[in-house]
């Protein structure tokens, strides 16, 4: 019966093919857009990808995302070292500067600035040059993806930065943040010689708790000490990611696409699949005058909605992994996030759409009377 079943789906093949290519489209729509929505929330959390060393962030506690910081002082960085289970604590520069190409126009970059000594969120890989270079002054590197931003400087070049001479002494690659701004590391000191920012100078303090200190009563204790906030990396990501999702559209957008790509699926499969079934009428109804039961029918009917749920999901999720992998290579402004979680939840959706889809094909076999075959 159930390989019957599959040759009734398949010998009209403008129809399946019809099936197979409404799901399949449907697919890549939910997958796609959700993997770029995650991309975004991803490089939403700006900095945190690039720095691992810490298990502290400390900034001003009314902070609602990573890319909004107000500064806090050198007497709060020093109270901060004072808290007990605190290994060390080190400075974290991270803010906007302008730099000044020799065309004469200009870019915005995202400069990053290390503590001199320790170099506590450098960069993930150096790939020309040494960190160690990193310490003269006035130098800096440059994120080989933003290379391109800034008219491709090589190693000895000389930028203006807030119109501060600047000497490039490395290419390293991170990853970009929610703006795709250029990226810049230099030294603290550095920095703040760049962006001058009035008294308060420091965006962030890295903390590193002693070994077998309880981070969230090192966190708390900062906290009541200091007036400051103290979050773990995740609790900072989250932060972040709420703030997009809340006092953004982005994900309105977002959600607004993948819910159209639900839609489309479901009303191509429920129209062309209830088309089909009206055709194969006959054949239902001469199963039904064999004795067949209704049962055996539904599931017959089932087997043909989810062969071509399998082959379109399939197809669509490929298509998007292919997208996917596109987006990881070094510098590419669109950075697509495809965990496995959401191809999960795309499977679902899929046989959500399957499973409404053949509603109505399955009423019109159930009620399908025998006798129709002698007419």
């Amino acid at each position: 019966m159930y390989r019957l079943a599959l040759r009734m789906l398949t010998r009209d093949t403008g129809k399946y093919l019809a099936l197979v290519v409404g799901l399949t489209f449907a697919t890549l729509l939910i997958t796609q857009q959700g993997s770029i929505f995650l991309g975004l929330i991803k490089r939403s959390t700006g900095v945190l990808q690039n720095v691992g060393q810490p298990d502290l962030w400390v900034c001003d506690p009314r902070v609602q995302t990573v890319l909004e910081i107000r500064n806090m002082s050198d007497r709060d960085f020093e109270r901060v070292r004072t808290v007990p289970g605190v290994a060390w604590a080190e400075p974290f520069f991270s803010s906007r500067a302008t730099v000044e190409l020799t065309d004469g126009s200009y870019k915005t970059a995202q400069l990053i600035g290390v503590d001199r000594s320790t170099l506590v969120g450098q960069p993930p890989e150096v790939l020309v040059g040494s960190l160690d270079d990193l310490r003269a002054p006035d130098a800096i590197m440059v994120d080989e993806s933003s290379r391109s931003k800034l008219a491709y400087p090589e190693i000895g070049d000389t930028l203006k930065l807030n119109d501060r001479r600047a000497v490039v002494v490395g290419i390293c690659r991170a990853k970009l943040g929610f703006d795709s701004n250029a990226m810049i590391y230099t030294t603290f000191d550095n920095a703040r010689r760049f962006t001058p920012l009035g008294r308060e100078k420091i965006p962030f303090i890295l903390v590193k708790t002693q070994e077998g200190a309880d981070v969230p009563t090192v966190a708390s204790s900062i906290r009541e000490r200091t007036g400051l906030g103290a979050w773990t990396r995740d609790e900072m990501e989250w932060l972040s990611t709420r703030f997009i999702l809340t006092q953004t559209g982005i994900g309105i957008n977002f959600g607004t696409t993948v819910l159209l790509g639900f839609i489309v699926g479901l009303a191509v499969t429920a129209a062309i699949f209830y088309q089909f079934t009206i055709e194969n009428l006959k054949h239902f109804a001469v199963l039904k005058a064999m004795g067949t039961r209704n049962g055996v029918l539904v599931r017959m009917v089932m087997l043909q909605a989810i062969t071509v749920g399998a082959i379109g999901f399939g197809i669509g999720s490929g298509l998007a992994g292919l997208f996917s992998l596109q987006g990881r290579r070094p510098g590419a402004e669109l950075a697509p996030y495809l965990p496995w979680q959401l191809l999960l939840m795309c499977m679902a959706g899929m046989l959500v759409c399957i499973v409404v889809g053949s509603i109505l094909s399955i009423r019109k076999v159930v009620r399908l009377e025998p006798a129709v075959v002698f007419k």
